[in-house]
């Protein structure tokens, strides 16, 4: 019974994982300050800035959005326990 559990909680942290590594690629991609450039600064290296600050950041936000959706995935399954499986 222990590996149902298990399996679940994994397949939600891999889902939010994958989710989140999306989400944080995308703004790699399309960062949303990207017409928002100081002055004194070319618009290529406001970009390459932006690139870099979004890509520090992808490996925890994959990490939290993984962590948040195996806790929420474990919180289903206690749902499940105490209100609906008698």
């Amino acid at each position: 019974m222990n590996y149902i559990v298990l399996v679940v909680v994994a397949l939600f942290t891999v889902v939010g994982a994958i989710v989140g590594w999306r989400r944080a690629t995308e703004r790699i991609e399309n960062p949303p300050e990207k017409y928002d450039f100081p002055g004194g600064m070319s618009r290529r290296d406001h970009l390459r800035s932006l690139a870099r600050k979004h890509r520090q950041w992808r490996i925890p936000i994959t990490l939290a959005y993984a962590a948040a959706s195996g806790a929420v995935g474990f919180g289903l399954l206690m749902v499940y326990a105490v209100f609906i499986r008698r």
